[in-house]
C-alpha cells in the first residue's frame, strides 16, 4: 500500500500510476511547492498547531495523519508567507499543487477530495472578488442589491449542485459547501449596508424589512467554520455594521461610521464579548479589537481606558499583558512626536535613520506598514504606485514590520512582486518588542521633513485619505 501510495505521490500530476490504492487505510496529504522558500510547511486545525511537514528540495512532500488525532473537516497549511485551506475526511489521499508566485491563483487538487476542494478554491477567488463587485453595485438601491445577491447566490447552488452530479459529495462536505455559499451572501448584505448607511444617507431608509432576515438563522459559534475566512469575514463585517447600531440608538450622528473610533471599537469588543463562547472566535475578535483600539487611538488616555475595559473581561494573562505592552508601543505614534530616528533597513543591506532618508529624498514621506505574511500587502502596494504617481511631491515608503529573521523572504518578496525597491524598507534592532510590530500592520503615517509625524490612523483605501494628503502637503 505505501509503495503504491509513494507512486502516486511522485507522478503527481501527470498520466502515470493512476491507479489508487485499493486497501489504504491511511489518511494523507501530499503535494508539489514550485518556487519554494522554505524547507517545510505547517499544518493547523482550527487556529492550533499540528505538525511541521518537510519539504524536500525538489519542492515535493507527503503527510500521513496520525489516526487517533485525526478529525475531518477544514485544515489550514502554512507555506510563509502564504496560507489556504483544505477539506480532508478520514482514508483521504488529497494531493495539491502551488507556484508560489501566483499562490492562490495556481492552487491545485487532485486525489481524493479533488472536486470538493478545488470548489472551495473556486469559491474562495469569487470571494475575494467580491471587493470589486461591492463597489461596482453599492450605489444601486437596497432592493436592486438584494436582487443582486440572491442572483449570485443562485449561481453558486447550480455550480455546486452540477459538481454534485459528477462528484457526489459526502453530506459533511455539501454541508460545508452550502455554509460557504450562503456565508458569502451573507457577507455581500452586511458590507453593502455599510457603505450605504456610511455614504449613501438616502438609501439608509429603503432597506427591506428582511433584508437581514438572515441573521435570525446564524449561527454565531460554529466550531466546523471557527478558522475559515468566509464566516471569520462575514462575523467581522456583521460585528462592524451592529456596533453602528449600537451607536445609532444612543447617538444619531456621523461619528456612529467611523469604524477606526475608539467608541466603535469599544462597541465591537463589548458585543463579541457577549456573543462568542467558542474560545478561538472569542480570543480572536477581542484581541484583534483591542489592537485596533490601541493602534487607533490618539492619545494616553484613550490607550488606559481600553486596557480597563480589557481588565473586566476574562482573558489570559500573557494575551492582556502582550495587549498592555502594544498600548506603551503606541505611544510612541502619535501625531506630534518625532521619528526621525526611526532604524531602518534597506533591501541592499544599508542601515538608515529616518532622518538620512527624509534628507536623501528632500520631500515629506507617507509611511505604510505591511508584512510578506498577509496577503493584502499586494493590493496596499498597488494603491500606493497609484498614489506614487498622483503625488510625485511626496515620498511613499513602504515598511516590512516582519522579524529580522524573514530577511531574505522580504528580499524575495520584493523580486516576486516587482516593489520599487528604492523606496523599500525594514525596521531594524527592535529589541526585546520584536514581536509587538506585527500589531502596527497598515499604519500609515504622513511624516514631515524634520520627522515629524503630522498625521496618524489613515487608511489609503478611504475615499477621503488623499483629502486629507492634500491637507497635509498644503500646511
Amino acid at each position: 500500500m505505501r509503495q503504491v501510495f509513494l507512486c502516486f505521490v511522485s507522478t503527481l500530476f501527470l498520466l502515470g500510476c493512476e491507479d489508487k490504492p485499493a486497501s489504504k487505510t491511511g489518511t494523507y496529504i501530499a503535494g508539489e511547492i514550485v518556487n519554494g522558500n522554505s524547507n517545510y510547511l505547517s499544518l493547523e486545525k482550527d487556529n492550533e498547531f499540528i505538525d511541521s511537514i518537510p519539504v524536500q528540495k525538489n519542492g515535493k512532500f507527503s503527510y500521513q495523519f496520525k489516526k487517533e488525532n485525526f478529525k475531518q473537516g477544514i485544515y489550514t497549511f502554512r507555506y510563509s508567507p502564504e496560507s489556504q485551506i483544505f477539506f480532508i475526511e478520514e482514508g483521504d489521499s488529497l494531493l495539491f499543487r502551488v507556484n508560489t508566485k501566483e499562490f492562490d491563483e495556481s492552487l491545485m487538487f487532485t486525489g481524493d477530495k479533488a472536486g470538493e476542494n478545488n470548489f472551495l478554491m473556486e469559491m474562495y477567488l469569487l470571494n475575494e472578488k467580491d471587493n470589486d463587485l461591492i463597489l461596482s453595485y453599492y450605489k444601486i438601491s437596497p432592493k436592486e442589491f438584494a436582487q443582486k445577491t440572491d442572483s449570485i447566490k443562485k449561481l453558486r447552488e447550480r455550480r455546486l449542485d452540477k459538481l454534485q452530479d459528477q462528484n457526489e459529495f459526502s453530506k459533511s462536505f455539501l454541508n460545508l459547501a452550502k455554509k460557504t455559499i450562503d456565508y458569502e451572501y451573507y457577507d455581500l448584505r452586511e458590507r453593502y449596508a455599510f457603505f450605504i448607511n456610511k455614504y449613501f444617507n438616502e438609501f439608509r431608509n429603503k432597506i427591506p424589512a428582511n433584508f437581514f432576515k438572515y441573521r435570525d438563522d446564524i449561527n454565531f459559534n460554529d466550531k466546523e467554520l471557527q478558522s475559515y475566512y468566509i464566516y471569520q469575514r462575514f462575523l467581522d463585517n456583521y460585528l462592524k455594521n451592529k456596533a453602528i447600531e449600537v451607536c445609532l440608538e444612543q447617538n444619531n450622528s456621523q461619528e456612529c461610521f467611523d469604524t477606526k473610533s475608539v467608541k466603535n471599537l469599544k462597541n465591537r469588543l463589548i458585543i463579541s464579548d457577549s456573543l462568542f463562547k467558542v474560545k478561538n472566535l472569542r480570543y480572536r475578535f477581542i484581541t484583534r479589537f483591542a489592537r485596533k483600539q490601541i493602534n487607533y487611538a490618539e492619545n494616553d488616555t484613550e490607550i488606559d481606558s481600553t486596557l480597563a475595559l480589557l481588565s473586566s473581561f476574562d482573558l489570559p494573562k500573557d494575551q492582556f499583558q502582550e495587549l498592555k505592552d502594544l498600548g506603551e508601543l503606541q505611544k510612541n505614534y502619535f501625531e506630534g512626536n518625532d521619528v526621525s530616528e526611526a532604524k531602518l533597513l534597506s533591501p541592499d543591506g544599508t542601515k538608515y535613520a529616518l532622518k538620512e532618508i527624509i534628507k536623501k529624498g528632500k520631500k515629506p514621506i507617507v509611511s505604510f506598514t505591511w508584512s510578506i505574511y498577509v496577503s493584502s500587502h499586494k493590493r496596499q502596494h498597488k494603491r500606493i504606485n497609484e498614489l506614487r504617481n498622483r503625488y510625485p511631491e511626496v515620498d511613499f515608503l513602504g515598511v516590512n514590520i516582519d522579524n529580522e529573521d524573514s530577511i531574505e523572504l522580504w528580499r524575495k518578496a520584493l523580486e516576486n512582486f516587482d516593489y520599487n525597491k528604492e523606496f523599500e524598507y525594514k525596521i531594524r534592532e527592535r529589541g526585546k518588542d520584536f514581536s509587538l510590530y506585527k500589531n502596527l500592520l497598515n499604519k500609515i503615517l504622513l511624516i514631515d521633513q524634520k520627522g515629524i509625524i503630522q498625521k496618524s490612523g489613515l487608511n489609503i483605501f478611504d475615499p477621503d485619505f488623499e483629502n486629507q494628503l492634500l491637507e497635509f502637503l498644503n500646511q
